[in-house]
This record gives structure tokens, sequence and C-alpha cells, in this order.
């Protein structure tokens, strides 16, 4: 059948517009990549320079050379751990990533919403910063798994407390109970610093263990722990320094966790009366280090053998 001459121009105008948007997405996509410009690749994994300039940025905030070139290096390790750890079916949620966060800032001796707030002041997006942290978490648990069963051994646990001396035998034990405040992953600032206020408000009426607890549970979305004892050696530094300086019955000022703000109630505190605690955590530590060592020795194998080509 035969088109009419209108029903065939029709059809001329429509490929033009379509030829036309073709050759504008093109565009736009050429223009893209010359704003994002592939500095590098590893094992066939581009690295633009916007990754490298978010890297440098990112190291900066964890107090850590920032060259390029230091840059580079460390997203190259990024994409080794990532990849190596997919290929056991490794994948970190955001649950994962907030906790490897938290666990720095600890390390840091910062709030984790300080740090993450210094991310965003700095320009790293928060793609990069979870590519990182979700990265390093992965290639961590992988490690741990091709460990398992590996322990401290029991003449090492003993040398380490000869080293020091017996002192880890003694020193301060708590009895401690969490009080978590919930707060949801999408809830606002405004939501977090009420949340906050709730919990400033507690604790200014919280003055011992049993009468504090019951006001706790009567607030909602407010979970009190079971008790539990730690003693020194099983806490952080900055852990223990703040368990001392509060009073007993009373809490410590609210922290930010992956389930909300978490406060600690200081229900008792005494002298540690054996060492298991002390062995326990010395068996920790240096299963640890075993840990550490073997996951920098299998990224610097990965790295020897990874194809890198430089732009």
């Amino acid at each position: 059948m035969r088109r009419s001459h209108a029903e065939q121009a029709w059809r001329g105008t429509r490929l033009a517009c379509s030829a036309w948007l073709a050759l504008a997405i093109a565009t736009a996509l050429a223009g893209s990549v010359s704003a994002q410009s592939i500095v590098a690749s590893i094992n066939g994994d581009p690295i633009t320079d916007l990754d490298v300039g978010e890297r440098m940025k990112l190291l900066k905030v964890l107090r850590k050379p920032a060259s390029r070139e230091a840059a580079l290096e460390s997203l190259y390790a990024d994409r080794l751990q990532a990849r190596e750890a997919a290929k056991f079916g490794v994948r970190p949620g955001d649950a994962e990533v907030s906790q490897e966060i938290v666990a720095l800032a600890q390390d840091m001796k910062i709030a984790p919403e300080a740090l993450v707030g210094a991310f965003r002041q700095a320009g790293v997006s928060d793609d990069h910063v979870k590519a990182h942290f979700g990265a390093e978490f992965g290639f961590t648990v992988l490690v741990q798994a091709l460990n398992k069963g590996v322990e401290a051994s029991e003449s090492q646990v003993r040398a380490e407390l000869a080293k020091q001396g017996g002192k880890a035998a003694s020193g301060p034990e708590f009895t401690v109970r969490q009080v978590i405040f919930t707060v949801p992953r999408t809830a606002t600032m405004a939501m977090l610093n009420e949340r906050a206020q709730e919990a400033e408000q507690l604790r200014a009426r919280f003055v011992d263990c049993e009468s504090g607890t019951k006001l706790a549970r009567e607030l909602k979305d407010v979970t009190v722990r079971d008790p539990v004892r730690r003693s020194a050696v099983e806490l952080s530094e900055g852990l223990r320094d703040l368990l001392e300086k509060t009073p007993v019955g009373h809490l410590t000022p609210p922290q930010r966790a992956p389930s909300g703000l978490e406060l600690l109630a200081v229900c008792a505190k005494g002298e540690a009366k054996d060492t298991s605690a002390a062995r326990a955590a010395i068996a920790q530590k240096l299963l640890a280090a075993h840990i550490a060592a073997d996951k920098k020795r299998r990224l610097k194998e990965l790295r020897a053998t990874a194809i890198i080509v430089p732009r």
C-alpha cells in the first residue's frame, strides 16, 4: 500500500528527530567522558581523574598521605579487595559500611557523625565513601573466613602476659547497660537532633541504674540491654577513659551507633579479680594482628599480579 505524501513527510520528520536525539546523547556522553578522563585502569577496571581527586580528599580526612600517587595506590587496593571479596560472594551492605565507619571513628577518637560530616565538607561523595569502606570491610571478612579456626596459642598468650608484667590481670572492671535510642537510617538531621535532646533529658534524670532503667523503658523506641561486665583490657582506650570519668549510676553522653544513639549506664565499678578477661583480650589482640598481617600479605600478592595501565 502506498503512503500519502503527508505520511512520508511525517516519517522523515521522525527519522530526523531520532537522528538529532542520538547525536545529542552521544555529544553529552562524550562531554561526560571528557569531564572524567580515565587516568589508569587495573585489571580492566577504569579509574578517572574524579576518582583520584575524591580519594586525595578522603585520605586527608583520614590523616594519611594524600598525594596523587598515594590516592592511586589506595584506589588500586580498593578495586582489588572489592573484586576478590565479590569472587567469594562477600558484598557488604550499608549496615556493614556504617559499622566500619563507626570503628574507624572510635580509633580516631571522634564521633562517627563528625567523620561523615568531614567527608562531605571535604567534597567526598557518599558513593565514594561507601565504595572505600565497603572494600575494606569485605576483604577483612574474607580474610577472617579464610583464617577460620586459627587461634592464638597458649604459649603466645602467656608470653604476652609476662611481657605486661601481670598488669593485664589487674585494673578496673565495669558493669554497664546499653541504652539505645532507635533512629531510622533515613532520619533527617532534625530528627537526629530531636532524639539527641531526648537522650540528654534522660541523662539528666538518670541517677542510678535501677530507677534510671525504669525511666528509660517508659520512653518510646528506647531499648535497655541486660547488664554486662567488662574489664579495662577488653575496652578501647577512649571508652575506658569515658567509663572511668562517668560516676556510678549515671549515663555516658550519647554516641552515634548503627542502630541509633547509644548511651552506657555505669552500674558498678571494681577491680578485676581474675585473668580470664585479660587472657581473652590478649588472644583476641593476637588474632587481630595475625588477620591484619595476612590481609596485607594477600593484598600484596594481588597487587603483584594485577595488570595496571597508567594513561
